[in-house]
Parts: structure tokens; C-alpha cells; sequence
């Protein structure tokens, strides 16, 4: 058997090696629209410029899924849908404590928190051109000594530029 020189074999092993998921990428500019089921990205199928009220139950029921700009491990456990120019981030799973606006246009935001011993949660609000908001959601639990501690559990990020087709929507 002949040897394999070391170049070659390092060559081989970093093609074969699994890495972790990179963050979503923004799709490219001639995407199409997804197949049924599949989540579409923003970027595709823009939400329009009518301002229209919340969605009610039923219409988020019949929501379209949609792929946002970015997303990092933390959103992991969410989905994005959108009804109109509104977005529901719905993660489960997440135990939620609190959400909050940090900053931007806290108008018409709407949040949820299981009552189901805080397994999941979800936040609501509309895109339209000239937004800007930043929510937190935020976790907690009980440290060594009994004391609850909050920590910062996941930011979604909107923001729609004038001079932009589509919102830039990120969940890390």
C-alpha cells in the first residue's frame, strides 16, 4: 500500500468534514418562489405598502411560512409566518420569561407567552417601509443558590430602508 502524502490527506479531510449550519443567507437576487409548504423569503414575495390592522386567529392559522434575511442558533426553534405586511416569530420550546421592544417603533408590536409553563412564545408586529424595531426575548431560571436570573434569550431585528424592496428581518 502506498502512503498518502500529508497535504492530500488534509486536503481530503477538511472536503469530508461536517460543520456547524452557517446563519441563513439572504437568498440571491434570482430566487424564485419556494414550493408549496416551504417558507418564502421576504425578499421574494415583498409585503405590499396597504396598512392594514392585525391579522385575526384565523388568518395567522392560514399564514404563509417566510424565510427571514438572517437567522443565528438562538431562532433555531422558531418559525416565521406572515399575513399581509404582518409578522408573527412564533419559537417553541424557548420557556420565555418576558419580551420586550429595545428600541425602534413599539406601535402595533404584540407579544404572547405560553401558559403552558412557558414553553414557547411568539411576537407580532407589521413591516412597513421606514420601520426600525429591536425585541428581546429573554429566559431565565433559578441559579445555584435558588435566586432567579433573566438572561437575554434571543433579539429579532426589523428594519425596512426607504430605498429598500423588502424589510431586512433578523432573528440571533
Amino acid at each position: 500500500m502506498r502512503a498518502i502524502p500529508l497535504p492530500i490527506l488534509a486536503l481530503v479531510a477538511a472536503a469530508t468534514a461536517s460543520s456547524p449550519a452557517p446563519a441563513q443567507a439572504p437568498p440571491a437576487a434570482s430566487a424564485s418562489a419556494a414550493a408549496p409548504g416551504d417558507a418564502v423569503s421576504l425578499e421574494v414575495d415583498p409585503p405590499g405598502t396597504e396598512k392594514t390592522k392585525a391579522p385575526t386567529f384565523d388568518e395567522w392559522a392560514k399564514a404563509t411560512k417566510v424565510r427571514l434575511t438572517r437567522t443565528g442558533p438562538a431562532a433555531a426553534p422558531c418559525t416565521a409566518y406572515r399575513v399581509r405586511e404582518w409578522l408573527k416569530v412564533r419559537c417553541l420550546g424557548t420557556k420565555p420569561h418576558a419580551m420586550v421592544v429595545l428600541g425602534g417603533d413599539a406601535a402595533e408590536v404584540s407579544f404572547w407567552i405560553d401558559r403552558d409553563e412557558r414553553q414557547g412564545g411568539e411576537v407580532q408586529f407589521p413591516m412597513r417601509r421606514g420601520d426600525r424595531r429591536v425585541v428581546q426575548i429573554w429566559t431565565g431560571g433559578v441559579d445555584a443558590a435558588g435566586v432567579f436570573k433573566a438572561k437575554p434569550s434571543l433579539v429579532i431585528q426589523e428594519h425596512w430602508l426607504e430605498d429598500r424592496a423588502a424589510p431586512t428581518v433578523t432573528a440571533m
